[in-house]
């Protein structure tokens, strides 16, 4: 097991444990990242059974093609964003989505945590200037809001226009 850790770059216990699902999409992309096929949309074709999906194959068609049909059922299936987290060149199938596999090299954004004392900061901050009721309707809202799909090619994800108050 640990040398089939070392050549995938995939710890042993996640190895032994996985199950084919949508699940953690962006670290099975990632996992992905760096594989090397003979024809071009294959890297895309080899996932299919990683995340269990079921798309017809279509060799000829291009690699963008491929990843993106694919990105597309990952994420209008299972509501996942973590595959839109890539750095790289946008794809010519949806400018939303990578070109290349490889994009996904790169760990997936982390943003900063705070210290326990800017948490507090910020939440005396929203108590002086946001009521209980304005924050609980903000809470339904993004409760109630749909998951993101693909529509004709078009990536759909749930909005929240607010106000402009001067």
């Amino acid at each position: 097991m640990q040398e089939l850790e070392r050549s995938t770059g995939i710890n042993t216990r996640t190895l032994v444990t996985f199950r084919p699902g949508m699940r953690d999409a962006r670290e099975k992309l990632r996992w992905a990242s760096t594989r090397v096929t003979t024809l071009q949309e294959d890297i895309a074709y080899s996932l299919f059974g990683i995340f269990g999906v079921h798309l017809p194959v279509i060799y000829g068609e291009k690699r963008q093609n491929a990843l993106g049909r694919l990105l597309q059922e990952i994420i209008a299936h299972s509501g996942d964003i973590t595959a839109l987290d890539w750095v790289g060149q946008s794809s010519n199938f949806n400018s939303c989505l990578p070109a290349e596999i490889s994009s996904y090299k790169a760990p997936p954004y982390t943003p900063p945590s705070l210290s326990e004392h800017d948490m507090q900061d910020l939440n005396s901050t929203l108590r002086n200037k946001v009521t209980v009721q304005l924050a609980s309707k903000l809470y339904t809202t993004l409760e109630n809001l749909s998951v993101p799909r693909f529509a004709n090619a078009r990536l759909q994800l749930p909005c929240i226009a607010f106000p402009h108050r001067s």
